[in-house]
């Protein structure tokens, strides 16, 4: 199969090598940690971690118990 521009190959250990111009254009970087999801048939998403956290973090209206749980937790472990 003849290398195209902006086209990839699945390996033999399922793996994927990413057209360096579309991790540019999509400000993704070495050391960047990905989720990756289906979304319908041969398609998939990736997302920046960081970019999830941001746009679910203070979600869950709890009064702030959650947060002092978690800190009694730390405690906890200190």
């Amino acid at each position: 199969m003849p290398r195209v521009k902006g086209q990839t190959k699945i390996s033999a250990k399922h793996q994927v090598t990413i057209p360096v111009s579309a991790l540019r254009d999509a400000g993704i970087r070495t050391g960047d940690v990905l989720k990756v999801e289906a979304d319908g048939a041969g398609r998939l998403v990736l997302t920046r971690v960081d970019e999830l956290l941001a746009r679910y973090s203070g979600r869950l209206a709890t009064g702030g118990r959650l947060g002092k749980a978690v800190e009694g937790l730390r405690e906890e472990w200190r």
